[in-house]
């Protein structure tokens, strides 16, 4: 009763909750008299003429206002209705504050046949006969009052015809008491940003078609999916003529099972209490004639869907379902249309927190303070802005700003439980997954977080999917993003594995990995380790006996974020860097697949290095002089990246790494020589020896690299020339070979036919002349243009910056079919050639 009640104001503020219109003289001492008082007796305010009409004021305008200042008007459609000019122009007005302003009709066909007024037959066809007949009438009203009870016979209501009139007066004010707690619980005036969001929500339900829809609604927990749903159902509801609104469907399913969901909802549909379905044919034996609206919400299961919802022929024309999710394939399994829920914007969420300081006497500057401290925690999530407004705003400044600090480092638990159901909905491989992202790899581009969780055995392209269907990952610009709430809920269940970082499965805490380092326990649950030293002054020793103990362990990366970009020339010596790194450090490589050390300050790897499961290392700016001795057996390693090892002389010997498909020794400046078994790389795809200023050759061997693609030479500034059969190198499609010295190019250059980018810039001759091109005048068939010419795929050349003048003869890049882009620039061109001309 107090929920209806708060639905409306007390009569004398001219506020109602049902507006009953009718014929007197057919039911006003029966049937509506009887109906009017069980209305007010389950506390509905109820306006019937005869009682709130005061002496000498004008009917038609206090009807007016008794409508339009009423939620719900219920028509008594008796059979001298039509009869009653004034009963025709209360259905108009009726009818008009339904289409403007949301008011809701209930028909009652009371003794008459819904067909008849449809179709105006029976006593409404004689009435509006002689309204027709009057010459005082005007044709075009009586149109208007056709059209009205065409309308009304649309709306979803009760026929009286064979029902026990008494029963059927509890039926129809049970009804709408159930629609006005709906209504009030709802309270969509008081939400923010709801009205934008239920448009977008009738757009999709297309309330107009007479076909079946159903629509899902997805997102992330705590995004306000179950609020929407709350408010369209409480907007729309009163269209159907059944209703169901099925709360947290996935934690009745675990009290009740499918068939008590089923009975449930038969419930609801039918008005009938007591249902058992092994009495029942099928849902749909008992809808398929009925205009139903159905919400399902929080559904986990698909089972679910196939139960209770099935096809659409289950359900009669006009009918709706509404599903909501945090799971986007069980939509899409299902084939209906999606929803997505957006998070707050700052403006939303600014005035949601607004509503939480009214409660409470706030200086303006305070409230400024901590509602941007609040929205940016939040970052538009309506479920933590509730947590956090509802205590935060009744706090003292050192209290609140107390509180803020504290969720830096410990989640505030309500919304932790929210989100991590999602978690719990996840199988074991997809967990590990998302718990590395969360951990370790949030904000990384796409590909590279496939490639780590491919190095892990885990099926990387499923579990990305999985984790983004579920709103736990989303993707930015090719990046993998994620909700810092969802985040932090992610690293508390790791921090939540044990007291003890050592029996953590991943760290990432500058203080938990040295407290796991120093006390040298037993570590064999840690699987991953990333530390980043760019806000730490604390040195880390790494001689400790710990690592040889992380049993599981299969990523390391020790790396400096602001760091990892350095231009080249930058130093970086043995005393800055933050990890001593002890001669006797040793690590348990069984599971190890990721290895990134940053600044290494040893000369080599030790002796024992044997990560047989290795496939990524990398070791930026590291000491390294020599990367191993001997030979090492890494079957599985895949990516070897130096770059920036400045005393590095030699690389190593590759014979037993024949699965290495990207090598980069870029700013190797002491690098003189690659050893002879490069040449066994058959899965090479990616070389750059970019800046190996000391390279003076290139092994013979090289042009054995049958899958090279990209080859980076660009600034070996010592280079004397490109191996005799480099031509060889038939994969071959882009190579950078800016300002290298090199006279001349072998004659099997010509036959790299799928090289595509090709780029020479500031490969300078001696002043006036250049030894790329010939001059006009010279007749050398072994200048670099003739080798050129057979480049056939060749799509973008860059000679910039290469000496060229007017004498230079440009007239063979003709011969380059292909070409789409031709870089001069820089050169000593007095008169421009015409561009065109070598251009395909």
């Amino acid at each position: 009763m107090a929920a209806a009640a708060a639905a409306s104001s007390s009569p004398s503020q001219g506020r109602y909750d049902v507006f009953l219109s009718f014929r007197g003289e057919d039911t006003r001492n029966n049937f509506t008299a009887h109906l009017c008082e069980e209305l007010r007796t389950k506390g509905i305010n109820t306006f019937i003429d005869e009682e709130k009409l005061e002496r000498g004021q004008a009917v038609s305008a206090a009807l007016v206002s008794a409508i339009e200042n009423s939620m719900f008007s219920i028509i008594v459609l008796s059979e001298n209705y039509a009869s009653s000019r004034w009963c025709l122009e209360e259905l108009v007005k009726i009818i008009q504050c339904m289409k403007n302003s949301g008011h809701r009709v209930l028909p009652i066909f009371y003794n008459v046949d819904p067909s008849d007024v449809r179709n105006h037959m029976g006593k409404f066809g004689e009435a509006l006969a002689k309204h027709e007949e009057n010459s005082k009438e005007v044709m075009e009203r009586v149109q208007i009052w056709k059209d009205a009870l065409t309308q009304v016979t649309n709306f979803s209501g009760w026929d009286s015809r064979n029902k026990n009139e008494s029963l059927l007066i509890k039926q129809i004010v049970k009804d709408i008491l159930n629609k006005l707690l709906s209504t009030s619980g709802s309270d969509t005036e008081n939400l923010v940003g709801i009205d934008a969001r239920i448009q977008e929500m009738e757009t999709l339900l297309c309330l107009a078609s007479d076909d079946v829809r159903m629509v899902g609604i997805w997102g992330m927990g705590g995004i306000g999916k179950t609020t929407l749903v709350r408010a369209v159902y409480s907007r729309i509801s009163y269209q159907f003529e059944g209703c169901s609104f099925l709360e947290n469907v996935a934690e009745d399913l675990k009290k009740k099972g499918l068939i008590g969901l089923q009975e449930k909802l038969l419930s609801h549909l039918l008005e009938e209490e007591n249902l058992n379905m092994k009495e029942l044919t099928s849902i749909k034996a008992r809808l398929y004639s009925k205009k139903v609206l159905i919400i399902l919400d929080n559904v986990n299961d698909p089972t679910i869907l196939e139960c209770l919802i099935g096809n659409r022929d289950w359900f009669d024309r006009g009918s709706r379902i509404i599903i909501t999710t945090r799971d986007k394939r069980l939509l899409l399994s299902h084939k209906v249309n999606l929803y997505k829920v957006h998070k707050f914007n700052d403006d939303e969420a600014l005035e949601f927190l607004a509503r939480y300081s009214l409660k409470q006497e706030l200086l303006r500057e305070d409230f400024l303070e901590i509602s941007r401290a609040v929205i940016c925690y939040a970052q538009g999530l309506p479920l933590a802005l509730t947590v956090l407004g509802s205590f935060l705003f009744s706090m003292s400044k050192e209290e609140w700003r107390d509180q803020l600090d504290k969720l830096k480092s410990i989640p505030n638990m309500k919304i932790h439980e929210v989100l991590k159901i999602s978690y719990d909905g996840l199988d074991f491989e997809e967990k590990n997954i998302f718990l590395d992202i969360a951990c370790f790899l949030k904000g990384e581009d796409k590909n590279y977080v496939k490639e780590i969780l491919d190095y892990c055995g885990f099926f990387s392209v499923s579990g990305i999917r999985a984790l983004a269907d579920k709103s736990l990952i989303s993707f930015f610009h090719n990046r993998i993003m994620m909700h810092d709430l969802i985040q932090e809920m992610g690293m508390e269940i790791v921090r939540q594995e044990s007291h003890n970082p050592g029996q953590r499965s991943r760290l990432w805490l500058h203080k938990d990995i040295n407290d796991a380092l120093k006390k040298n326990t037993e570590n064999e649950k840690i699987e991953g380790i990333f530390l980043d030293l760019s806000h730490s002054q604390e040195i880390i020793d790494s001689s400790t006996q710990a690592f040889p103990r992380m049993y599981k362990l299969r990523l390391l990366k020790v790396y400096e974020s602001n760091k990892i970009s350095r231009n080249f020339g930058d130093t970086l010596n043995k005393e800055n860097c933050k990890v001593h790194f002890s001669p006797n450090l040793r690590f348990c490589y069984d599971e190890l697949r990721y290895l990134y050390l940053y600044g290494y300050s040893l000369k080599s790897l030790d002796n024992d290095f044997n990560a047989k499961n290795l496939v990524h290392l990398s070791m930026h700016y590291s000491h390294i002089k020599r990367l191993w001795k001997g030979i090492k057996v890494l079957e599985k390693l895949k990516v070897m990246d130096l770059s920036h090892s400045k005393s590095l002389i030699e690389t190593p010997d590759f014979s037993r790494v024949p699965n290495l498909e990207r090598l980069v020794l870029e700013g190797c400046i002491s690098l003189h020589k690659v050893h002879p078994s490069l040449g066994v790389l058959n899965k090479l795809n990616f070389l750059s020896l970019k800046n190996c200023e000391k390279l003076k050759s290139l092994p013979s061997s090289m042009c054995d690299l049958k899958s090279l693609e990209t080859f980076i030479l660009s600034g070996c500034s010592r280079l004397d020339d490109f191996p005799e059969n480099f031509g060889n190198l038939e994969m071959l499609k882009e190579l950078h070979a800016d300002g290298i010295p090199v006279r001349v190019l072998p004659s099997s250059f010509s036959l790299l036919r799928n090289l595509e980018i090709l780029s020479f810039k500031g490969c300078r001759g001696p002043p006036s002349t250049s030894w790329l091109l010939p001059r006009r005048s010279s007749s050398s068939t072994g200048s670099i243009l003739h080798h050129l010419s057979g480049l056939y795929s060749l799509t973008r050349l860059n000679l910039g910056y290469c000496n060229l003048s007017d004498e230079t003869n440009l007239s063979s890049l003709c011969l380059l079919s292909s070409l789409e882009v031709l870089d001069l620039s820089g050169n000593n061109f007095v008169t421009l050639p015409n561009i065109r001309d070598f251009l395909a």
